[in-house]
């Protein structure tokens, strides 16, 4: 390897662009001494780095602290996820006090909370930090974050309890995510933080019977967080419904995210529809993400993600989407995955689609199809055929395998009937062997079905 003639110019490149992992970066610098003398030389290289809670990893953290050098800012990211009883992740915690006020990036997830404990519960100041992502993997004997970051722009907080969550609300905050915090967390980060436009809060066992009426009695009026662009609230349905009358009755924010406890009532599914879609145009896309999230898009592109705890009776929320709001007049493009065939077929049922030129998306991520998961969870054939009027493509998308992803394709569209009259395109979304794909297709079905002209290009 040290032979090959690669100039330093080019070598100092390919650094930048190798994984992050520290093994990754001694294993590099390992190759050769020219590798060696140009690694110990690049401080960049030094900077960025990811690591694990492994012996190696953690005893090597304060060599890689070194070469990064005195000015270089660094963007460090921990994965402590075995949950061994040892001290190399503390030691290669404590390792980085020195140096918090180069850090700009600093995202651990950890099991052991005494790990993170003198890096984040000592009253520090992370002068430049922008980027905060904390997850423990437990919810029990979390500790307290105790420390101040004037510059911070992402905050991203999970099963840890924020004991000076107040310096930590900063006007210079732009995106934030808060899990099992307390829902007046929302009501002090739309006082505090001008410049946020995305929130993302998780509360504290949301479908108790506590109520935030008192605590949103006085909500102020907007303009509060003028920049605010996407909410992702999962609170109490009746909550949602106050918090989104008493702050933004005044304004249509692009995406909106609302979660019930149960999806089987028709009227959890009109709170949260009441909730979540007044202001917004014809819903032009509906989107099953999976049995508890469904996305909807208007025709300005506004988004609306309807969530459930536990799994929503999606028959119900097509049937009340198209009555109320007229979904099956206006949708032009329906999205499924194929695990759920016949429930997706008696939920179009139910309130037929009405438009022409509807797109039908499929990902084809499940790997047993054309077996599919019936209403207990067991594996059955798919036999019933979707017949959609106003279907004018068919996509396809998920996984990148070209020959089961053929197998897939011809399997779905045998459980279509075309309408007579129209060739329907399908398309098929990938980036490598799509010719090898469409040559197979053509050569196996009807003359019904008609290559898309993005796929033919």
């Amino acid at each position: 390897m040290s032979g090959i003639g690669l100039v330093p110019d080019i070598l100092n490149e390919v650094m930048l662009r190798l994984p992050l992992d520290i093994a990754e970066k001694f294993a590099f610098a390992q190759v050769s001494r020219l590798w060696r003398d140009l690694a110990l030389d690049n401080r960049l290289f030094w900077s960025s780095f990811t690591g694990d809670d492994s012996k190696a990893d953690c005893y090597r953290v304060p060599l890689v602290l070194e070469r990064s050098g005195s000015q270089t800012l660094l963007h460090i990211q921990f994965r402590f996820s075995s949950g061994k009883m040892v001290d190399w992740p503390t030691d290669a915690l404590n390792a980085l006090v020195p140096y918090v006020a180069r850090i700009v990036t600093l995202d651990i997830e950890f099991t052991a909370p005494m790990d993170v404990k003198a890096l984040l519960n000592s009253g520090l100041e992370f002068p430049v930090l922008q980027t905060l992502r904390l997850k423990s993997s437990i919810y029990r004997n979390v500790p307290g974050l105790l420390l101040t970051a004037p510059n911070i722009q992402t905050l991203d907080i999970e099963r840890i309890h924020l004991t000076n969550w107040g310096t930590l609300l900063c006007p210079s905050l732009e995106n934030i995510k808060l899990c099992d915090s307390p829902v007046e967390m929302l009501l002090e980060i739309l006082k505090r933080c001008p410049r946020v436009w995305r929130i993302v809060l998780r509360t504290w066992y949301p479908w108790s019977g506590y109520s935030i009426e008192d605590s949103f009695a006085a909500f102020p009026s907007r303009p509060l967080a003028p920049a605010l662009r996407e909410l992702d609230l999962q609170i109490r349905g009746s909550d949602l419904i106050r918090v989104l009358e008493a702050g933004f009755s005044d304004v249509v924010l692009h995406s909106l995210t609302g979660c019930i406890y149960n999806g089987h009532g028709e009227d959890d599914v009109e709170i949260l529809s009441g909730a979540l879609l007044p202001g917004v145009g014809s819903l032009v896309l509906f989107k099953l993400v999976d049995m508890q999230d469904v996305e909807l898009r208007d025709e300005a592109g506004r988004i609306r993600h309807l969530q459930c705890w536990d799994t929503f009776e999606v028959r119900r929320v097509w049937g009340y989407l198209s009555l109320h709001y007229g979904l099956h007049k206006t949708v032009r493009e329906i999205q499924i995955r194929p695990e759920h065939w016949h429930a997706y077929l008696e939920i179009f049922e139910s309130y037929p689609s009405q438009q022409e030129g509807i797109t039908l998306a499929i990902d084809t991520g499940w790997s047993d199809f054309p077996l599919i998961q019936d209403g207990e969870g067991d594996l059955v054939q798919a036999s019933k055929v979707l017949r959609m009027p106003g279907l004018a493509k068919v996509k396809f998308c998920g996984s990148k395998n070209s020959e089961y992803f053929i197998q897939t394709i011809l399997d779905v569209l045998a459980l279509i009937e075309p309408p007579t009259v129209r060739k329907v395109e399908v398309c098929i979304e990938l980036t490598t062997g799509a010719q090898d794909v469409l040559r197979t297709l053509q050569s196996t079905w009807s003359d019904c079905w008609a290559i898309c002209s993005h796929c033919a290009e």
